[in-house]
Parts: structure tokens; sequence; C-alpha cells
């Protein structure tokens, strides 16, 4: 036999020697620890499952609308919200005091300031979040129902907190595009009224349209006028030049010409014959040499008016949608499994507390037993040490 075999073959023996206090020592150490488990009151666990509807994950309302406005309008944005914003919400101090007050929970806890049930509650309060964006919500309490009830209270708490988030944000953004609006629709109507002048002042209804019937027009009378200068010259060379018909073709011919020169560049060799009314029939006419300039401005004045009121009515529609975002009353948050009264209870875990102590005290006794066989043991010297010492420790007590 070896070395190592003769040691355990040892260990045993001292273990066998001494299994009489060992048994009783872990039998004893069970027993009590299996009567306090008795003592100790009970305490359950109820569990709740919740996660984000899905309109809440791909857009969540009022985050949709920010997200779809230009960064220059709002200036400001905001992300979906996710099951991972619900953990902070209902671990806030703001839930939990809604809690302790509907459920009288200071005088429960017996605690003696604010802090002190918080951090009970807290201790009490379980949330965890999967992978999937499921959150498992748990409340400890004395009994099964109520367990249950404060679960259940906490997910209503928890949609509440929602949303009155949501009714601030919209009622903030409400309270902007209001203003927004209003702004734009003044930069609209200034819009309107400064390409209204422009078409006033130039008599520019429609430059295109106006430009091919000027067009049009002036070639009519350009062939007119070659008429009238072919019979001139003709019914020249067969009168005298004072015959009336000569005289009416010549001034025909003039305001022929004069007409034309209006028509083209706005002007009249011989203006001062033209009575106001005529000349103001006349005035609609824009002189071709301005016609690029004019029809710049008019481009741009109304690219303007289109801008404005098309800002006009985007703040319009999320003016509208701001303000039913405010107003509806949907939930944001879907409750997968209400909380139930659980079967069993959370704690004590009777059979747990059993094994460990009954294991703690078998190692503590066979610990004992090998010190006490060692004592036991003890020769010569050191059992003159050893006396020594219990003697000294005698007169200490006595």
């Amino acid at each position: 036999m070896n070395e190592r075999e003769r040691n355990i073959l040892d260990h045993l023996v001292v273990m066998i020697r001494w299994r009489r206090m060992i048994l009783i020592s872990v039998f004893c150490v069970c027993a009590v620890t299996a009567g306090i488990s008795l003592i100790v009151p009970h305490v359950y666990r109820a569990h709740a499952v919740v996660y984000p509807p899905k309109e809440a994950q791909q857009s969540f309302g009022l985050s949709a609308l920010l997200g779809n406005l230009p960064m220059g309008l709002l200036g400001v944005g905001e992300s979906a919200v996710s099951a991972s914003e619900f953990v902070p919400i209902l671990q806030s101090e703001r839930v939990a005091e809604a809690i302790a007050e509907k459920y009288d929970l200071k005088r429960r806890y017996r605690s003696e300031t604010r802090e002190e049930l918080m951090i009970i509650m807290a201790d009490k309060l379980a949330v965890e979040l999967s992978r999937e964006q499921f959150l498992n919500v748990s409340y400890e309490a004395e009994t099964a129902e109520r367990s249950a009830d404060i679960t259940n209270s906490f997910v209503q708490e928890l949609d509440q907190a929602l949303q009155e988030r949501r009714k601030e944000q919209s009622g903030e953004l409400g309270d902007y595009l209001e203003k927004r609006l209003a702004r734009a629709e003044k930069e609209m109507v200034e819009a309107e009224l400064a390409y209204n002048a422009f078409q006033k002042q130039n008599m520019a209804l429609d430059l295109e349209t106006q430009a091919k019937t000027q067009l049009e027009s002036a070639a009519t009378l350009y062939i007119s006028l070659a008429e009238l200068q072919i019979k001139r010259e003709v019914m020249s060379r067969v009168v005298k030049p004072d015959h009336p018909q000569l005289k009416s073709l010549d001034i025909e011919i003039a305001a022929t010409e004069e007409t034309v020169d209006r028509i083209l560049m706005g002007q009249s060799p011989t203006g001062d014959g033209k009575s106001e009314k005529q000349n103001d029939a006349m005035s609609i006419f824009i002189p071709f040499p301005k016609m690029p300039a004019l029809g710049l401005q008019a481009l741009q004045l109304m690219r303007d008016v289109e801008i404005r009121n098309a800002m006009y009515q985007f703040v319009l529609q999320e003016y509208e949608k701001s303000r039913f975002e405010e107003e509806k009353e949907t939930s944001l948050v879907v409750v997968l499994d209400r909380a139930v009264p659980p079967d069993f209870r959370s704690r004590p875990r009777r059979g747990l507390m059993v094994a460990v102590a009954g294991g703690l005290s078998l190692a503590v006794s066979v610990l004992l037993a090998f010190l006490f066989e060692a004592v036991q043991g003890m020769e010569g010297e050191n059992r003159s040490k050893l006396d020594g010492i219990l003697k000294e420790l005698r007169l200490k007590r006595s």
C-alpha cells in the first residue's frame, strides 16, 4: 500500500470514528434551517411580458413627424421608441411613487423615509429585456394577488408615462408649428402680392403667351404694311402726289408702322398723335428688348410663390398631424402576458436552504472531526503546550 492510499484510509478512519458527531451536527443544522424556512414569511413574484406596438417600433407617431420634417425647419428629431426605453421608465421614481401611493406601500413596508421606500421597491422590482425586445416585468409581494396587481400597475404606469411624454412632445411641436404656420402664411401672401404687383406694373399676365401673341400680331401687321406699301407704290405711278387716296394710304402706312413699333419696341415715332385711351390700350404690349429681363424676374417671383405655397402646405399638414397625435389615445405598450397570481412562492426556497445548510454543516463537521482527532493525538511537548493554553483560558474566565 502506497502513501497516498494510506492517507485516504486514515481520513476515512477519522470520519468514521467521528461519524456520530458529524451526522448529529448535519441533522441538527438541517432541522433548524427547515424550521426557520417555515417561519419566514412567504413571498410571491408575478410576471408580465410587454413590448412596443409595431407602429411604435416603426414610427412612434410623433417620431415619424419629426423624422419626416427637414432638419432646417425644426432642428430636432427623435428616433423610434424601443423596449429598452421602457426599462428606465419602469425604474423611475415617478412610477415608484405612483405605485407606492396607490397601494400604501410606505405603511406596509414600514419605511421611515422616501429614499428607504424607493430602495425597498427597487429590490422587489425586476425588469429583464430579451434580445427579441420583449420586456419581462415582475414584482415581489407578500401575497400572490398583490404581486400580480402591483406588477400590472407597473405596466399601466409605464403606458401612462409614455402617453404623457407623447402629449407633451406633440403639444410642444404643435405650438411651434402653429407659429411656423402663421409665418409661412405671411411669407406666402407677401410673395403673391409681390408677383401681383409685378404683373400690374409691367402688364405681364403671361409673358410666354404675350410674347407669342405679339409676334403673331407683328407678323400680321408686317404683311398688311407690305400690302399697303405695294398698293401705294402702284397708285403713285398712276395718280398725282396730292391725290386724296394716295394721302390716305400714307396715313394708313404711318399708323401701321407706329403700331408695329409699339408692339415690338414699345415706342412710336409719332406718339403725340394718340389719345390717352389708345396709349393705355397699347401698353399691354411689352417691348421685346425688355422681354428677357422681365421673363427672368417673373420666373424668380413665380418660383418664390411656389416655394412659399409648398412650405405653407407642408407646415399645415404637419400641424394637423401633430394635433391628431396629441389627441389620440392609442396604447404605447402591448401586453403579451398579463401578470396573474402565481401558484408557487418565489421565497423561501426550503429545499435549497436545507441543502445549502446541510452541505455547509457537513464541511464544518468534517473539519472539526479532523481538528479533534489532531488534538487527541498530540503527545509530548505539543500536548504540554495545549494543556497550558487551556489552563490559561480557564484562569482568565474564573
